[in-house]
């Protein structure tokens, strides 16, 4: 016998759901759908969605076993945000077509064309001078430029803030471009219309993730702030 478990946590204004379908004894088409007032944000591959997601939620046919689906949606959670509306057995198991149209190909291999902060620019392999990392002296080793707030950032914090800064020069410069001189140079610099179409796409990411982080930069300085550690009490109960 199918049964179907699901529920809802939310994290930051986005509401996470998690499904899990057991009992599956057979090839079986399965139905489920979003129950809460807003649009599925289904999980994606390579940068396109799984197979078998729509708005609504999923259906595609899946071998025995126990399946897990999990999406997001902007809308509030609840205490039932998904239902199974249908499991019907098929008398064709499910056939290997994962490489059967263009979204496939790109959800099972990638997009071929390389990302647009791999194509070389004049200043590509430079920081950008709003989030510079390291500078080296002329008279001693190099020095990291960030220190204006006392410390500076992470190597990992500070490298990925350097690339999403190279995608925020570009589509600056996309955006900016008033003639065919300019807009042809910032296609070129973005690289080419592949290029241009990965920044207009992962525009949205970028903000959610740096607002994200923004967020809960903040809660942890508060906290940090607000917990000290009373190193001489410890001592002297040492």
């Amino acid at each position: 016998m199918v049964t179907f478990d699901c529920r809802a946590e939310r994290f930051d204004g986005v509401t996470l759901v998690t499904a899990v379908v057991s009992g599956v004894t057979e090839p079986t088409r399965l139905t489920v759908a979003n129950r809460l007032d807003g649009p599925v944000y289904p999980p994606r591959r390579q940068g396109v969605s799984e197979a078998g997601w729509t708005d609504d939620g999923f259906e595609g046919v899946v071998r025995p076993g126990t399946r897990a689906l999990g999406y997001a949606t902007p809308a509030p959670a609840a205490d039932s945000p998904a239902e199974l509306v249908s499991a019907e057995p098929v008398s064709d198991p499910p056939t290997d077509d994962r490489l059967d149209t263009e979204e496939a190909v790109l959800r099972e291999l990638g997009d071929p064309s390389p990302p647009a902060d791999a194509v070389p620019t004049d200043d590509a392999d430079a920081p950008p001078t709003a989030e510079p990392t390291a500078t080296a002296r002329s008279d001693g080793p190099p020095v990291d430029r960030a220190t204006t707030a006392g410390q500076p950032l992470p190597d990992d914090v500070s490298r990925w803030l350097d690339t999403v800064a190279r995608r925020v020069d570009r589509a600056e410069a996309l955006a900016a471009a008033d003639s065919l001189g300019e807009a042809t140079e910032a296609v070129r610099a973005a690289g080419g219309l592949t290029g241009v179409r990965t920044l207009a796409t992962r525009g949205s990411v970028d903000e959610r993730c740096l607002r994200s982080l923004a967020r809960r930069a903040e809660r942890l300085a508060d906290r940090r702030a607000a917990a000290t550690v009373p190193v001489e009490t410890l001592a002297r109960l040492a």
